[in-house]
């Protein structure tokens, strides 16, 4: 086996402070994306009802337009808020679930990078619970955020299914694919944090080159306590 092909290795026991450090982590992003949500977008939301009075005031068009280029700009900061607010608290990964907050998420990165995001398959039917889907979901946004930093892909390929007593997510991409040295290099913090959240669960992670260009990022968890196990299976793609 390859250094591209490395699975993680599930520790001996359970790591009960890397647990604690995990849980506080997205305690915190929840009382930073309330903060967000409900301060800074309350705020702009005054602002922009503050700034339409004035501009229904102006009688000079030079005016009117800067007020309207001024509610444009804070259109655009409502939508990062948004935007943000979602990442750090995915409601609806609590609402509907992982395969919706994965299609969400995949569909935010495709607006937000110009990388066209395919959901190959998205099993809706999977039942985890809530601490494994929030690890996964976030190993998917480290997933998207390596890929658009390093890849210089075009196309990405996203399939989340269950097979057997396993959660498998798949992220593949037609960049131009993983060294080695990529994989081993000291400050390679987004591939590190999936392995430590990957312990946690008794997980494994396993990089695979794609054809003709590309990395397929393959996840697998068990299913442990999650509910029920009539997942239908998808067969996998890859970007052409």
């Amino acid at each position: 086996m390859n250094a591209a092909e490395r699975p993680t290795k599930p520790s001996a026991q359970p790591n009960a402070l890397a647990n604690h450090l995990a849980a506080a982590r997205e305690e915190e992003r929840e009382r930073i994306a309330r903060d967000l949500h409900d301060i800074l977008g309350g705020h702009l939301v005054a602002i922009k009802i503050e700034t339409a009075l004035l501009a229904a005031r102006l009688e000079a068009e030079p005016l009117r337009r800067r007020a309207r280029a001024i509610q444009k700009l804070l259109d655009d900061a409502l939508a990062t808020v948004s935007r943000l607010t979602r990442e750090l608290r995915p409601g609806i990964l609590k609402d509907f679930g992982l395969g919706a907050a994965i299609e969400c998420q995949a569909e935010d990165f495709a607006q937000r990078t110009g990388i066209a995001c395919r959901i190959v398959c998205a099993d809706h039917d999977i039942q985890l619970p809530q601490h494994a889907a929030v690890a996964l979901f976030r190993i998917f946004q480290e997933a998207l955020t390596n890929v658009c930093k390093h890849a210089q892909a075009s196309q990405v390929a996203v399939r989340l299914t269950q097979e057997g007593d396993e959660v498998l997510l798949e992220v593949s991409d037609n960049g131009r694919g993983l060294t080695a040295a990529d994989i081993d290099k000291p400050r390679a913090f987004g591939l590190r944090g999936m392995r430590e959240r990957l312990d946690e669960l008794g997980g494994r992670l396993e990089l695979h080159p794609c054809h003709p260009s590309g990395t397929r990022l393959r996840v697998a968890i068990p299913l442990a306590a999650a509910e029920g196990s009539g997942a239908e299976r998808c067969k996998g793609a890859q970007p052409q």
